[in-house]
């Protein structure tokens, strides 16, 4: 048996850890099984990584089995029947027409992890499905790093962030007129998921009012692929072919949103899904707390020693280093921490609040707060001067 199915995978939580990575693989690849002809071959060969992950006689033995299960519950899976993260064994990856669930592109892309794959499928699979989150911002740093000094480096990491998306031509005369330097390749076609098709034949996408990335489009529901960020529209179509469709909010999360206007998707760019995941979401929370921060009076560094830790925080003659973390998964997070031990103390985003018990039951050792807490911290710190 080749090592890549054995010796230090050879554990309880690693082979959960590959079944749901196969899965994932697996699921994309049955996507587009009518453009890919080697697309049932990558379902077929990550029918093989479950089934070495389970053993004889436990779990799916055929490719089509895999994908039935695929429709279901994760948790299903003998694998993952008695694991510890409840919220990864609900995910379903694919939906009743067979697309990727929201759950799929936002929570089980934290477990993407190479599970053997053959070059010609690495040519074709998306970096999300394969690639570690470290290792998506580990490439798209090192080419940011390579610009000359701290200041260049954070001015090209938050132009990514705050530029996710956009027309060919104004991203363009963005970069050039502030002369950052974006990762290679880091711009391509909006994904055809995100994209809307009108009567009259013109395609339209829509921004997230939060994180500024086009969202998914499924049929006339229109929403982040990050759950977080909470917004879902309707779509409607307008009574003359070449108007804009119109959306209309359904959800009752975050009033405050402003409502997004489509934008034609001729000569449109944004980043990949990898970067804007495992980059822009985070980055995006980064600078909404570093802008709180400042408004209560603190000044704040970011990403300090091109990223030792996100930001350093100086108020009432105090100084902190703090590490946001937004993990869905709190069994990922605390994977990955024990992994590597953070530099800085752990701060949860508002969004991810509800983790902190979970943490600090875990991890009792872990430096650890949460946005809000933090926040009442440096006010009082303030509160000295």
């Amino acid at each position: 048996m080749t090592q890549w199915l054995s010796g230090a995978w050879d554990d309880p939580v690693e082979r959960a850890h590959r079944v749901i990575a196969a899965a994932l693989r697996a699921a994309y690849a049955w996507t587009v099984r009518e453009q890919r002809r080697d697309a049932m071959r990558e379902v077929a060969r990550m029918t093989g990584v479950v089934m070495e992950a389970h053993g004889p006689g436990r779990g799916p033995t055929t490719p089509l089995d895999l994908v039935a299960c695929l429709r279901q519950r994760l948790g299903l899976l003998p694998a993952l029947a008695d694991g510890e993260d409840e919220t990864i064994a609900q995910v379903v990856l694919l939906d009743r027409d067979d697309r990727l669930t929201a759950d799929a592109y936002d929570l089980a892309s934290e477990y993407a992890l190479a599970v053997g794959g053959l070059p010609e499928s690495e040519q074709w699979m998306p970096a999300w499905t394969r690639m570690r989150a470290d290792q998506i911002r580990g490439e798209t740093f090192n080419t940011l790093i390579q610009s000359n000094g701290q200041e260049n480096y954070v001015e090209s990491r938050r132009f990514l962030i705050e530029h996710p998306a956009g027309s060919l031509a104004e991203l363009r005369d963005l970069i050039s007129e502030t002369g950052i330097r974006p990762p290679h390749r880091g711009y391509a076609d909006i994904p055809a998921d995100h994209l809307h098709h009108s009567a009259g034949g013109a395609r339209w996408w829509w921004p997230c009012p939060v994180c500024h990335w086009p969202m998914g489009v499924a049929g006339t529901t229109v929403r982040c692929r990050y759950r977080p960020h909470a917004a879902v529209y309707q779509l409607t179509e307008s009574s003359k072919p070449a108007s804009r469709p119109v959306l209309r909010r359904v959800d009752e999360g975050r009033p405050h949103l402003a409502r997004p206007v489509a934008r034609t998707a001729a000569d449109a760019r944004c980043l990949s899904f990898g970067i804007w995941r495992f980059v822009v979401v985070p980055g995006v929370s980064e600078l909404r707390i570093k802008k709180s921060l400042e408004e209560l009076g603190a000044a704040v560094e970011l990403w300090p020693r091109r990223d030792r830790y996100d930001l350093h925080v100086y108020a009432g003659g105090r100084e902190f280093r703090i590490d946001v973390k937004e993990y869905r998964s709190p069994h990922r997070l605390i994977a990955d921490l024990r992994a590597k031990q953070p530099t800085a103390r752990v701060l949860l985003p508002k969004t991810h609040e509800h983790q902190l018990g979970t943490l600090e039951a875990v991890l009792p050792s872990l430096q650890v707060t949460t946005e809000t807490k933090f926040c009442t911290e440096v006010r009082r710190a303030l509160r000295t001067i």
